[in-house]
């Protein structure tokens, strides 16, 4: 996080600080911000009022959902006192009060860090949660991801707040969101960082074939279809149509992950069998474009190599990196991604609607026909392609 300038607007008050009457409870993952916040409200005073019992501190006011409050060990004594709750118990429920101790100055002082580009992000919280410890407005909480999703009251939770229409679709679309984050979870946890590792990079794969509407999965295009105004040029609402394919994508890379753990003509056949039940053809140079870059960065990694060789990738495969691959992205859509994007080894982002790729691009799909051969099973043929203006239009939207 970025320190926000300090200066001696507000100076601490001299006399030791007694309890506030009126107590509140904690919310899991709270900013030291969004506590304090909570806390003047509580007790009916500006957030201002109570942060000068606090120390000294910057005279700007700033809002908890754009920075996280950094206080020294003074400044979160009376903290501790204020809230009549011990220290120790405290720095147990607000994980900023043990990653964002200020080292100096010695006197009482606070100041406001905004959020790193690398996290942990600063999502608005549970609604739910919050009423449920007694507040009616915002709250924030910290995220080692750029989305959360409440599980205990069905919402999902990101950097800014969902319109009531978009919210109204995603209490229907919930099921599979939760489902998806259990998996997600389940699968980090036995894998530790390197399940992180490996879903960033599952997800990385999927914003190629998302930014492209040619390669766009059936099944994602039929879950978006009740979302005609939700953003899908953003990486986190199309999550909301994809999370369950990244999971399952994820669980695939950790199969072939040191390499050798799955033998590659099993692993092959796994992934055609996947892309299949998506309805993709993962034969064509295409679709698999992502998937061979990824087999190539972690076949050529070992432990003395810092960097892997340069890929040399087939005339097809060249061809699909250089046409259907977005080289240029707002800052908006780079910075929301750089959580997550630092750790893929692949360089597939989220690009801003359909503006990324070239006009031909845009409204085009692939055009396949499913076939079975006795052999290989079922396979694909790819059609003659529409002529200019027969194009079929791609269901997100278009920026």
């Amino acid at each position: 996080m970025t320190p926000v300038h300090l200066s001696a607007g507000t100076h601490a008050s001299p006399r030791a600080p007694r309890a506030l009457p009126q107590r509140i409870g904690f919310l899991r993952g709270e900013t030291n911000g969004s506590y304090v916040q909570r806390l003047a409200w509580a007790n009916g005073l500006e957030t201002a009022a109570l942060l000068q019992r606090l120390g000294s501190g910057p005279a700007d006011p700033v809002q908890p959902g754009e920075a996280e409050l950094r206080l020294n060990a003074a400044a979160r004594e009376r903290l501790s006192a204020l809230a009549g709750c011990p220290t120790a118990r405290l720095q147990r429920a607000l994980r900023g009060l043990r990653d964002l101790l200020l080292a100096e100055p010695s006197t009482a002082a606070w100041t406001w860090e905004e959020p790193s580009s690398k996290g942990p992000c600063l999502l608005q919280g549970c609604p739910g949660c919050a009423a449920a410890k007694g507040a009616d407005r915002p709250v924030f909480i910290r995220s080692d991801l750029p989305w959360q999703v409440c599980r205990r009251h069905g919402r999902w939770l990101g950097t800014t707040p969902e319109q009531e229409a978009t919210r109204a679709v995603l209490r229907g679309r919930m099921p599979l969101l939760l489902g998806a984050e259990r998996q997600r979870i389940r699968f980090e946890r036995q894998l530790g960082s390197r399940g992180r590792i490996l879903f960033a990079d599952a997800l990385s794969a999927c914003a190629y074939w998302w930014n492209n509407p040619r390669l766009s999965l059936p099944v994602w295009i039929e879950r978006q279809l009740p979302f005609p105004t939700l953003d899908y040029g953003a990486p986190f609402p199309a999550l909301v149509v994809i999370y369950p394919e990244v999971v399952q994508l994820a669980r695939m890379f950790a199969q072939q992950d040191p390499p050798g753990r799955l033998d590659p003509g099993a692993w092959e056949r796994q992934m055609r069998r996947l892309f299949r039940s998506w309805g993709s053809p993962f034969e064509f140079d295409e679709v698999r474009l992502p998937i061979e870059l990824w087999l190539h960065r972690h076949r050529s990694h070992t432990p003395t190599t810092a960097r892997a060789p340069r890929w040399h990738p087939s005339a097809g495969l060249a061809r699909a990196l250089s046409e259907c691959v977005p080289q240029r992205f707002p800052a908006t859509a780079a910075d929301a991604q750089a959580v997550w994007g630092a750790r893929s080894c692949l360089p597939f982002r989220y690009g801003r609607g359909m503006g990324v790729l070239p006009r031909a691009r845009r409204t085009d799909i692939l055009h396949l026909r499913p076939f079975s051969d006795p052999v290989d099973g079922v396979g694909w043929e790819m059609l003659s392609q529409p002529r200019p203006g027969r194009e079929t239009p791609d269901p997100r939207r278009l920026l």
